[in-house]
């Protein structure tokens, strides 16, 4: 199992978030914490990279769709980015899909949250 981590780089028109380890049961408090405070602290973009997540498991996979209602309510623009393979084929066949924005590099998605 590896662990959970978090990495926010703070940019004076977005942030990031790099995720890296196992988005898990015993991850998920954390990650919902991490991702609440960083959507509520700031209506700067905001972009969840998942290219560092060894496992994700359903219940993260809901945390992170939350993420999107709350970014939704608060009035933040978040966008996701990934590179993983298997990750995309579960991001791509879940219900998920519709309301999650997945781009492949943090390039894009940062381009697509950015206000034009």
């Amino acid at each position: 199992m590896d662990d959970y981590q978090a990495i926010v780089v703070r940019n004076p028109d977005h942030r990031v978030v790099a995720l890296y380890g196992d988005l898990d049961a015993a991850s998920m408090p954390a990650l919902e914490a991490e991702l609440f405070c960083l959507l509520t602290e700031s209506d700067l973009p905001l972009v969840v990279s998942l290219d560092g997540v060894a496992f994700c498991d359903t219940g993260c996979l809901r945390s992170l769709l939350q993420a999107v209602r709350h970014a939704d309510a608060v009035g933040c623009r978040l966008a996701f980015c990934c590179q993983l393979e298997d990750l995309l084929r579960v991001l791509r066949a879940g219900p998920w899909t519709q309301h999650m924005c997945v781009w492949p590099t943090v390039e894009e998605a940062v381009e697509a949250v950015l206000p034009p």
